[in-house]
């Protein structure tokens, strides 16, 4: 079995860094970083972090990496935008306001 380097919130962007640096692999663009991200996970490094934090240090070094691509600063812009939570949390109120009410199903001696 390989061994294991996990890399945390608090090393992850030194640690993909490295591995960019130590492997002399050329990112052009973010298929080129997931390609990258799984190449490390085969060499052994695990990802102790929520999906989500590790995708946004995945389109931060991209877009680092190659500023000029438009892709890359869509990306990293759409990250940046707040999200409209109010709708959601509208939503979430009518599903527990429908779920207290009780139907009237009639007498259940006549089933």
């Amino acid at each position: 079995m390989k061994d294991l380097t996990v890399v945390t919130v608090d090393t992850l962007h030194s640690s993909i860094r490295d591995f960019i640096v130590n492997s002399k692999t050329v990112i052009g663009d973010y298929e080129d970083m997931k390609a990258l991200i799984l190449t490390m996970i085969k060499a052994g490094y695990m990802f102790n972090m929520d999906r989500d934090r590790l995708r946004d240090a995945m389109e931060d070094i991209t877009f680092m990496l190659c500023p000029d691509d438009d892709a890359n600063k869509d990306r990293v812009e759409r990250g940046l935008e707040y999200e409209d939570d109010d709708d959601s949390d509208e939503d979430m109120m009518d599903t527990i306001m429908n779920a207290s009410k009780v139907e009237d199903i009639g007498n259940v001696a006549d089933m």
